[in-house]
């Protein structure tokens, strides 16, 4: 079980990075020049990062607790399935929501004791 626990970190991290990746790319693709591309890239990817820091990161005081914690992580990595959608990345938007839902499922099997 110790191996699944680990293997849902490295999941999770990797989840966390494509989902800022995605949402910054998808700010850049609303611009419509150069310097709002890469405003509203930044501004997005600094948000989404923001938050996640706030609400999710382990060591935060703020963070979210049990349910609450999963619904975050479902909403937030949802956010990065739609960016992905809308950029035309359906493929990858299925598998990242493959993805997303087994690690908030065994994060959440996790905070139970259960793994």
């Amino acid at each position: 079980m110790q191996v699944l626990k680990y293997f849902n970190y490295a999941l999770a991290f990797s989840l966390e990075l494509v989902l800022f990746f995605s949402v910054g790319f998808w700010g850049y693709s609303q611009g419509k020049t150069s310097f709002t591309k890469w405003i509203f890239a930044i501004i997005l990817f600094l948000i989404v990062i923001t938050l996640w820091a706030v609400f999710a990161a382990p060591k935060s005081n703020l963070r979210f607790q049990n349910i609450w914690l999963s619904l975050f992580r479902i909403f937030m990595f949802s956010m990065g399935t739609l960016a992905l959608i809308d950029l035309g990345k359906n493929k990858w938007s299925i598998i990242y929501s493959i993805c997303f839902i087994l690690s908030v499922s065994l994060s959440h099997l996790d905070e139970k004791g259960i793994l």
